[in-house]
């Protein structure tokens, strides 16, 4: 009797709502996640799920089990975190969710030693620039910019990470200096638009002025690594993420500007997770890991 598969098993069905998705998820065939779920619907008396043609839905025992779930396999987890602990070999699957550009620039350059030196955690990157409901779809760790409004996780600050008002040397060339915020408002701005914000309002700071707003006009480019090739290109004007614009600084590729006018406002790259009693193994050498890496190729 596999009681932990079962419940592994009826996880993955209350996640997705599909038994289809659920069988996709586990790697087992359709008809054998329908199977298991009939033979415990016998064993315990009582019916998990409604099932129609079109959709799946928990029972009020289902409901009742679901409740449960989710704390009986992270004791599951947590002991035997507490077993590999002992030799630092972590096992299973981590998954890891973070923006398309930091997925791009940081996490998979750090995934490279990483798992050759953990070669037996398999890490799971799920990278997207939407919203992720880490929860529902059973993410370790996620990557934020922003602290996160529910006391239900973790944060953990991994690194400053302020935003830089950047163009190529050949825009400046051509379209002249930047010297003060108000200046920009004669250059064309490569403005950022993600998740249903567009980011054309840019946040300054002064000796007489605590903060103000500057609006800027210009063009769309979307998400933050298109808005860098723009600039790159010499489109414009960029203001984007310090992690996303520093080796092209170092280079010389872009350059910055208005730096004395940025806010203190300690903007940083956040490691999220769930809030837990005790913290999985491989959770922590990751979040471990990836903290002395960035400090190392992303120092404050």
């Amino acid at each position: 009797m596999d009681q932990i598969g079962d419940l592994v098993l009826f996880s993955a069905v209350a996640r997705t709502g599909s038994l289809a998705a659920a069988s996709e998820r586990l790697h087992v065939s359709a008809s054998g996640v329908s199977r298991r779920v009939e033979r415990l619907e016998e064993r315990l008396g009582v019916r998990w799920v409604n099932r129609t043609t079109r959709s799946l839905t928990l029972t009020e025992p289902g409901a009742s089990l679901w409740e449960r779930c989710d704390d009986i396999l992270s004791a599951v987890e947590d002991a035997e975190s507490a077993v590999s602990q002992v030799n630092l070999d972590p096992r299973g699957i981590l998954k890891f969710a973070s923006s398309d550009a930091f997925a791009l620039l940081v996490a998979v350059p750090f995934l490279e030693a990483f798992q050759e030196k953990y070669p037996h955690l398999r890490v799971m990157l799920l990278q997207g620039d939407g919203p992720i409901d880490m929860l529902a779809d059973g993410v370790d760790i996620a990557i934020r910019f922003e602290l996160p409004s529910t006391a239900s996780f973790i944060v953990r600050k991994l690194v400053a990470d302020p935003w830089v008002v950047c163009a190529s040397p050949g825009y400046l060339n051509q379209h002249g200096p930047i010297s003060k915020p108000a200046d920009l408002h004669d250059h064309r701005c490569i403005v950022i638009h993600a998740n249903g914000r567009t980011t054309s309002r840019w946040q300054f700071s002064s000796a007489e002025r605590a903060t103000y707003d500057i609006d800027v006009e210009g063009v769309t480019y979307g998400i933050g690594l298109v808005a860098r090739e723009a600039a790159l290109s010499g489109l414009g004007v960029a203001r984007l993420a310090r992690f996303l614009v520093r080796e092209k600084l170092e280079s010389g590729e872009l350059v910055q500007v208005l730096e004395e006018h940025m806010p203190n406002d300690d903007r940083s790259v956040y490691a999220v997770y769930p809030d837990r009693q005790y913290l999985p193994t491989k959770v922590r050498l990751f979040l471990d890991e990836l903290a002395d890496y960035m400090a190392a190729t992303m120092p404050s």
